[in-house]
């Protein structure tokens, strides 16, 4: 049926049903992740998200992929695609936390996966971005202003996934899919000048690792500093959308 089932062990009790963890949607996790990594920060490589018209570019790969990703894999793992949402809907009840758990792992191992591809596909000198897209605070910014514009970014992706696509009172239907990729498009055209917008502590994590295992000269050293930044933020702002809905449940 798809599914393994772990038995409870001494902490669950006796009596305790069993914990099941839903594989085809930590894989469908894993695929979609590999898959959005690799457009998404194919494109910034490709462009390099320098000035108005390339960033624009770059935020439309990024909202196209969430979109086409999700309606790809909604019917089995929901379309989270990023371990912010992921949180979010475990702390809001959402998600059962060791699904929850299953899922973020699996979108940790599909973005390493994402970024060694990419890293096939653009060698250094094609990427212009120095460091296979991976997320690096603007220093006209500073890391206080980047942290909490990735913490309003991820506010808003999640609220918008808690109200269209959890929300029984939602309208979206098959429309879904949009709504979370055109949240992502936007959050991507004001973030990006930033700190090259993540708002998806899974998608930051590959690109950073294997630009640093890569080691072009180009590569930018604020990378590992940063990512620090992209995990605070996102899960901040995914943790005050979970307490939000609660003033919205029907």
């Amino acid at each position: 049926m798809g599914l393994i089932q772990w038995q409870t062990v001494e902490w669950a009790g006796e009596g305790k049903k069993p914990l099941v963890i839903d594989a085809k949607a930590a894989v469908a996790e894993m695929l979609a992740m590999t898959l959005f990594v690799i457009m998404g920060c194919g494109a910034a490589c490709g462009f390099g998200a320098s000035d108005a018209p390339t960033r624009l570019v770059v935020a439309f790969a990024f909202g196209m992929s969430i979109l086409v990703l999700a309606y790809m894999v909604s019917h089995l793992s929901g379309g989270q695609i990023n371990g912010a949402v992921t949180f979010s809907l475990v702390l809001g009840g959402g998600l059962p936390w060791y699904q929850g758990l299953a899922n973020l792992v699996m979108q940790l191992v599909g973005s390493l996966l994402g970024a060694g591809i990419l890293a096939a596909i653009v060698p250094c000198d094609a990427d212009l971005t120095g460091n296979l897209g991976a997320n690096v605070v603007n220093e006209d910014f500073g890391v206080g202003r980047a942290l909490l514009a990735e913490a309003v970014g991820t506010f808003l992706l999640c609220m918008v996934v808690w109200e269209v696509a959890v929300s029984p009172l939602s309208r979206a239907g098959p429309n879904t899919a949009m709504a979370i990729g055109f949240a992502v498009f936007i959050v991507h055209v004001f973030l990006l000048p930033i700190d090259g917008c993540s708002i998806n502590p899974t998608r930051s994590f590959g690109p950073v690792i294997v630009a640093h295992l890569r080691g072009c000269s180009s590569a930018s050293a604020g990378g590992l500093r940063d990512l620090w930044v992209m995990w605070v933020g996102p899960l901040l702002g995914a943790a005050l959308a979970a307490f939000m809905t609660i003033f919205f449940k029907p």
